[in-house]
């Protein structure tokens, strides 16, 4: 009954907050994330023991949606509160907000549970109309043309997934029939006997139009636009939570790859996104001057680590690539979420009219150094671990110049994210901006978060380490 209700959950809170007032149904976010999170667990901790319905590939994509949407729900108590935009509209934009961002976390959720590969590209539709709605909702010319940016090429994308279920439903058409429900377990059942050219152009499809989604390189150019103009809350779920989202779907397609014709192509198309989402994440990095376009490059970069995480194919490296994803949610969570809170108090996004963060914000300049420095890939956070997990299984196969590039592309990263962070934090504070803080929501829901953030660097507890080999299995190709 739990993935029932971790998606019945977000879904009436949405219903509910277009009716009642904000002041009601934020509260009621607030708790509908903390409760989200706690079933989420549940689920992932019965997986990781070989029990519940779902399988470890299910199990640890949901992780991300627990961790982002928890903190999102109890940090958009402050966020409705503080976020204005005249007399008359008020309230009427907190209710559309908190309606579409709980619909927002139901879709994400429902990804993840999931297993039918055209019910996936429906779910992943879903999000795209959801996400457009909340990047447009302050209205600013920015967000309109961000949000259409963001529709046209999203949908491009998934229309060019949309041809690849067509054709790996094609390819099962032979063993299965003509009418077949296109289930992941059918075709890993009968892997051997798809069609391999079929099933590898399929995978191409799926690479290239779901790729879009998860902000690779060269599809990612809807990313920075959609990050930067959207809302706090919408930017840390889409880059949290939709970019792990669309990663799920691409996992699913490699391992029917990988079991029909084994995993070379797979991890050679990897190989190329991967290290050109690298490429281009590291070195915008280095000319950004909004506080959040700098974060959505960041994780244009991080997509590029996982995929070539999964590309390197060693053991110690897709499990590294699959921590990776939930570490970077985290991460990434706090650092829009407390970013969010820095340019609030200073009412700018621009990197040049911030400085002394720490100072006027004690908790959320510091919770935001924290998170840049994780995403920079410093020790002890968790992105530090998962980083020398990918390296560490690259530099162990014959693909070691790889993983040598690679690890200089991550510096050039570490030093765009750590000159930016170290700008924002630390100096002097303008002395016309506030100081303190006092909002408990949002710094409860950014300390929460941080706990991940931190400890993932510390300890991996051992349930998640028997989820992600479990997940690392589904992935590895028996084909």
């Amino acid at each position: 009954m739990l993935p029932a209700v971790v998606i019945a959950i977000p879904f009436a809170t949405a219903l509910s907050s277009l009716v009642l007032p904000s002041r009601v149904s934020r509260v009621l976010t607030g708790i509908a994330g903390a409760a989200t999170a706690a079933c989420i667990a549940s689920i992932a901790l019965a997986a990781a023991n070989g029990r519940g319905g779902l399988d470890a590939l299910s199990a640890l994509f949901l992780l991300p949606v627990g961790i982002v949407y928890g903190a999102v729900g109890i940090y958009s108590t402050w966020y409705v509160r503080a976020e204005s935009i005249g007399a008359d509209g008020d309230e009427r934009y907190r209710r559309e907000f908190l309606a579409l961002t709980n619909a927002f976390a139901c879709a994400e959720v429902v990804v993840p549970l999931l297993t039918n590969m055209a019910g996936l590209w429906v779910a992943l539709e879903v999000t795209t109309i959801l996400a457009a709605l909340l990047v447009r909702l302050q209205g600013t010319s920015a967000s309109l043309e961000a949000a259409w940016k963001y529709i046209l090429i999203a949908s491009c994308g998934l229309a060019i997934g949309l041809v690849g279920v067509v054709v790996l439903y094609a390819a099962g058409v032979g063993p299965l029939g003509s009418r077949y429900s296109p289930e992941w377990g059918q075709y890993i059942a009968i892997a051997g006997r798809l069609d391999p050219n079929a099933v590898r152009l399929a995978f191409l499809l799926a690479l290239i139009g779901f790729g879009t989604k998860m902000g690779l390189a060269p599809m990612h150019t809807w990313l920075p636009d959609a990050h930067g103009a959207g809302p706090t809350p919408t930017s840390a779920m889409l880059s949290g939570i939709l970019l792990s989202d669309a990663l799920y779907v691409i996992v699913r397609f490699a391992a029917i790859t990988n079991d029909a014709v084994g995993s070379g192509m797979t991890r050679k198309l990897f190989f190329i996104v991967g290290l050109l989402s690298l490429f281009v994440g590291a070195f915008f990095l280095l000319q950004q001057r909004d506080i959040k376009r700098m974060l959505a490059y960041s994780s244009i970069e991080h997509m590029g680590i996982v995929a070539c995480g999964l590309a390197f194919g060693a053991p110690l490296a897709i499990l590294g690539a699959f921590l990776h994803m939930v570490n970077h949610a985290a991460a990434k969570g706090l650092a829009f979420l407390s970013a969010g809170r820095i340019a609030a108090r200073y009412e700018t996004r621009e990197i040049d009219k911030i400085s002394g963060a720490v100072a006027v914000l004690p908790i959320s300049g510091t919770l935001f150094a924290f998170a840049g420095l994780a995403l920079a890939g410093m020790p002890p956070f968790g992105v530090f671990r998962s980083e020398l997990m990918i390296l560490a299984g690259g530099f162990s196969t014959d693909d070691w110049p790889i993983a040598a590039l690679v690890l200089g592309l991550l510096l050039v990263a570490f030093a765009g994210i750590v000159r930016w962070v170290m700008k924002l934090t630390g100096g002097d504070a303008p002395k016309f901006v506030r100081r303190g803080e006092r909002d408990i929501g949002a710094i409860g829901s950014m300390l929460l978060i941080s706990l991940v953030v931190l400890g993932l660097g510390l300890y991996v507890p051992v349930p998640l380490e028997h989820l992600l080999a479990r997940a690392a299995f589904i992935l590895g190709g028996r084909g």
